[in-house]
């Protein structure tokens, strides 16, 4: 079963030949640039099979240049585009990475954008306690 905890960490484990700091959301003040901040963020999951279900997760790794330049920020996206495509492993699993994106979210920083999606099968892992068995069964046939 892959959770948003792998893919996180596999996210961050692509990124960290890059040399750059990556934070997590929680993190709002105090960061030094160049940096990423990556958001996990489950989009679906439904049951296909009794037993499997279909998922699909995005990923988003905002870019902080250093220099706050629109070329710093391409060259950001050539590099994870080489990263992130066009597979992901997570944990010992490879998967298809689809729908990569960008976008500059703030034109006065030009923070940058780089999303991708994620589509794949899971194990549905079934909870349900086991029935205690049966010890004797006593059966009148006739109303005897």
């Amino acid at each position: 079963m892959i959770t948003l905890v792998d893919i996180k960490t596999a996210i961050n484990n692509v990124l960290a030949p890059v040399g750059l700091k990556t934070y997590g959301n929680e993190v709002k003040e105090g960061f030094s640039r160049p940096c990423f901040f990556v958001e996990v963020t489950p989009v679906a999951s439904e049951t296909f099979k009794r037993d499997t279900s279909e998922n699909t997760v995005m990923v988003e790794i905002v870019y902080f240049s250093e220099n706050k330049t629109d070329l710093e920020n391409l060259k950001m996206y050539d590099t994870l585009k080489g990263l992130l495509t066009p597979t992901l492993t997570i944990g010992n699993q490879k998967k298809m990475v689809s729908n990569l994106r960008a976008e500059a979210v703030d034109d006065t920083d030009l923070i940058y954008s780089v999303k991708i999606d994620l589509n794949f099968y899971d194990e549905i892992i079934d909870t349900t306690p086991a029935p205690d068995e049966m010890q004797t069964l006593i059966l009148k046939l006739g109303g005897q």
